[in-house]
């Protein structure tokens, strides 16, 4: 019977809603405030590693950002977990607290991309994050998920598969850092190879989403 059954769009609408507002706000307090301690002057966490290449700017980047942000959208799931009845519903629901998050932060970098820069960087910028941020939080939050669900299911812990989805996004950031970190060494072609690296960890992710999705404990 259950595996007729379709998540409903309005527990979809809801999580997507904690992902755009209550995860990011409390991801950019969380930030904000480890920025603070950190890092002086506070700087876009994709640009720390070219401006300030030292240990704080480590952990910020690879470390803090993806542990709080990846901890704040499973937050969301866990919030829906009594709407779920096998693993493939976490899926659904990180992928749509994931896609809330992404909004909001899409909206952040792209307006302050068209208030420095104009609107053709807002469009450069718009097309790139769309095929690589907001597909990396959507399956990063999705891994998370898969096991929030999988732990409802059929028991057993679900830290790891969060752990899995914050390993991710540090992955995720330190490919995005490329176009600054290697600059001096690689020329414009750092940047490619980082949104290389970054869309192909995201389609290998994406992959695993697929094949959980098909499978038969899905």
């Amino acid at each position: 019977m259950s595996r007729g059954r379709k998540e409903r769009w309005e527990d979809l609408f809801l999580t997507f809603a904690f992902g755009s507002v209550v995860a990011a706000i409390a991801a950019l307090i969380i930030e904000l405030i480890a920025s603070t301690v950190l890092l002086d002057p506070l700087v876009r966490e994709y640009e720390l590693l070219a401006l300030d290449p030292s240990v704080p700017s480590y952990v910020m980047v690879i470390i803090i950002a993806p542990l709080v942000e990846e901890y704040v959208k499973a937050l969301g799931v866990k919030r829906h977990a009594r709407h779920m009845w096998r693993p493939r519903n976490g899926l659904i629901f990180g992928a749509a607290v994931g896609l809330g998050f992404a909004a909001t932060e899409n909206f952040l970098y792209e307006g302050t991309a068209y208030l420095e820069q104009g609107l053709e960087a807002l469009a450069a910028l718009a097309v790139m994050r769309s095929f690589s941020s907001t597909l990396m939080h959507a399956s990063a939050s999705s891994i998370a998920g898969y096991g929030i669900a999988r732990s409802k299911t059929y028991g057993g812990p679900w830290w790891h598969y969060l752990a899995a989805a914050v390993l991710m996004h540090a992955a995720f950031n330190l490919f995005a850092s490329f176009g600054e970190l290697f600059s001096d060494t690689y020329g414009e072609v750092a940047g490619s190879i980082g949104l290389m690296f970054s869309i192909m960890l995201v389609l290998v992710v994406l992959l695993f989403i697929r094949s959980r999705l098909r499978g038969y404990h899905a």
